[in-house]
């Protein structure tokens, strides 16, 4: 396991195919990655294709995923080729453009606040 002086990287998953998330989470527990939040998100093409009929002529320039879901999980610095090993491995298995999009950013400091005794 990482020693806790060790940097650390937030990471953030925008996952198009939902149903690559249980593997993908199993996936990081087997690199050593101790936990993530998983939420459902929406794309701007949905949003317009859904909310917004004005623009309904644009609906044609976005693909017709309707939903995704954004993973995001503060990982050791040594575990991030791992990581995107990972996501390359099982978004590869899916045939469409964007299926994932990966993104980190240093973390200044982390603190785990728990309120009570």
């Amino acid at each position: 396991m990482a020693d806790q002086a060790e940097r650390k990287k937030l990471v953030i998953i925008i996952l198009s195919e939902p149903e690559l998330v249980d593997d993908l989470l199993t996936g990081f527990l087997d690199i050593g990655v101790p936990g993530a939040t998983v939420l459902e998100s929406k794309g701007m093409g949905s949003i317009i294709k859904q909310e917004m009929p004005i623009f309904a002529g644009l609906a044609s320039l976005f693909s017709e995923q309707t939903g995704s879901r954004m993973i995001m999980s503060v990982m050791p610095e040594s575990v991030i080729e791992s990581m995107f090993e990972l996501v390359e491995e099982m978004v590869g298995q899916v045939d469409e453009d964007n299926s994932a999009i990966c993104v980190t950013l240093p973390v200044d400091e982390l603190r785990s606040i728990r309120r009570g005794k």
